[in-house]
């Protein structure tokens, strides 16, 4: 298997965000009520109904977006060996850290971190021959700056990709996924 670092990024870019992507289908989903909610309340405001109905309609999109997104992971995750399976699903989609999961598989801190290399260059090669390699997924995501951010969090990471601080990472992620998605609709105490 010829290994392709830029689709390995992605692949942990996506895999880092797939347990995240239900909670931002469903922000979305509160986002148009709000939207649709306000609107009824802003007749003063020339053109409100044509602002709040195509902020509508792209929300809409951002959220088959996502939805698609998770229809791709888990089409690359079901190509996957067991073990490779396994390894990717505690690490990134249960969150589990690493010494938890040397406990359950019952191998060395070496063999762990060998094995999920391996299979998320596996994960990878699944989402390039669904045709969704790096090229692609950057074109595909290139406005969704929350995704993006993720990704630029994977490059720089060397071990961990949120870092200990991981309930901090996930409310400042779930943050900046409403600011981009427009949450200047809401109130500030909605956050």
């Amino acid at each position: 298997m010829r290994r392709n670092i830029e689709n390995e990024i992605w692949g942990k870019t996506l895999l880092s965000l797939y347990r995240h992507l239900g909670a931002m289908a469903n922000s979305i989903d509160n986002l148009i009520k709000r939207i649709g909610i306000n609107s009824a309340f802003n007749h003063h405001i020339y053109n409100s109904t044509f602002v709040d109905s195509n902020k509508i309609i792209e929300l809409t999109e951002r959220k088959i977006k996502i939805i698609n997104l998770k229809v791709l992971i888990e089409k690359s995750l079901d190509n996957l060996k067991i073990n490779d399976l396994k390894v990717l699903s505690l690490y990134y989609i249960d969150g589990l850290n690493y010494k938890k999961i040397l406990e359950v598989l019952d191998v060395s801190e070496r063999t762990f971190f060998r094995r999920k290399e391996l299979a998320v260059a596996r994960f990878a090669e699944n989402l390039n021959n669904l045709g969704y390699g790096a090229h692609r997924l950057n074109e595909y995501l290139k406005n969704e700056s929350w995704i993006k951010n993720t990704y630029y969090q994977v490059i720089n990471s060397t071990s961990k990709v949120f870092g200990s601080k991981k309930s901090n990472n996930q409310y400042k992620l779930m943050k900046l996924v409403l600011n981009d998605f427009g949450s200047n609709h809401l109130n500030k105490s909605f956050y």
